[in-house]
């Protein structure tokens, strides 16, 4: 399945590539209301931040680390961490079960 398909269906979005825009412009506009996109991988870039600021209205927190951005269409999409690396183990795991 392609992310322009998945884009369709998915409901939480979590990139660990390390590539470039991994969820990208025509992907928002796919999403379903109410989409979580987070990023696990390496590094800041997999979300293509500055493509979500473009086709939303507003931004504003939701809660902390959480930006809920308005889209143009009455869809909203909450994006962790700033599209930073999120850590999505439980609180107790051994540092030896994450390697």
């Amino acid at each position: 399945m392609t992310m322009a398909e998945a884009a369709k269906i998915g409901e939480i979005f979590v990139t660990v590539t390390g590539d470039k825009s991994v969820l990208a412009h025509d992907h928002f506009e796919r999403m379903k209301d109410g989409a979580v996109i987070c990023n696990s991988g390496h590094f800041n870039v997999e979300i293509d931040i500055p493509a979500l600021e473009k086709l939303s209205i507003s931004k504003k927190p939701a809660r902390p680390f959480v930006e809920e951005y308005a889209m143009k269409d009455g869809r909203h999409i909450y994006l962790l961490g700033e599209g930073r690396l999120i850590n999505l183990t439980p609180r107790r795991t051994p540092a030896a079960v994450m390697i």
